[in-house]
């Protein structure tokens, strides 16, 4: 994994740790604004999370989409002051909680870089024009190991505050995570990546 601060503020103890999904980058995040810190975690060609937040008085989590599933692991010891969860589910690949085994397979054998951009920003792909995204070669590396993460030792018992859904998402089934959710579920007219909708990360901490 790799760690990248989207905004330093050294007046400020608050932290938004962000674990994101698969294939992100930090400058897919550059228009939202923050008064805080916000760390982003991204990148998972590895698992090794060696961050001191021990300085910052409230924590809150937001994870999204396959980084949902990837926070509940690494950070099943630690207490936050608030955990959000966005499009995606501690069990990612699941039949009832995630996507079925045998379609993540298929999208790991085949994956296309511009069909999985056309889903995840679907009428919004124009703005994700000057995004940065690794090749091919290694995104299927990166779905490879998130794979072998996502399905061992599971944690069952890491509990989300707060799950935003997008109803007509492309990438994460929306029932699957409305399984999972059930009640905290709050519903989101967005696609997969539902960041254009929001202007700062305090918009996202307070959604509902």
């Amino acid at each position: 994994m790799k760690t990248y601060f989207l905004h330093k503020n050294e007046n400020s103890r608050d932290l938004i740790l962000f674990f994101s999904g698969f294939c992100s980058h930090f400058n897919h995040f550059s228009h939202l604004k923050s008064e805080k810190n916000v760390l982003m975690i991204y990148d998972y060609s590895d698992f090794n999370f060696e961050c001191d937040l021990k300085k910052y008085e409230k924590i809150t989590l937001i994870a999204w989409s396959m980084g949902v599933c990837v926070a509940s692991k690494i950070l099943k010891d630690m207490k936050f002051d608030k955990k959000i969860a966005i499009n995606g589910t501690n069990f990612p690949i699941n039949k009832e909680f995630g996507i079925k085994e045998s379609i993540f397979k298929l999208s790991m054998k085949n994956f296309k870089l511009e069909d999985f951009k056309k889903n995840m920003f679907e009428e919004k792909l124009n703005l994700s024009e000057n995004f940065f995204f690794n090749d091919e070669l290694y995104l299927k590396n990166e779905l490879n190991f998130l794979y072998e993460f996502c399905t061992q030792d599971l944690n069952e018992n890491f509990t989300w505050d707060e799950a935003f859904l997008s109803e007509d998402d492309k990438i994460f089934p929306f029932k699957a995570s409305l399984n999972f959710f059930k009640e905290k579920a709050c519903i989101l007219n967005s696609p997969h990546f539902v960041f254009f909708d929001f202007n700062t990360w305090e918009e996202l901490c307070k959604l509902s």
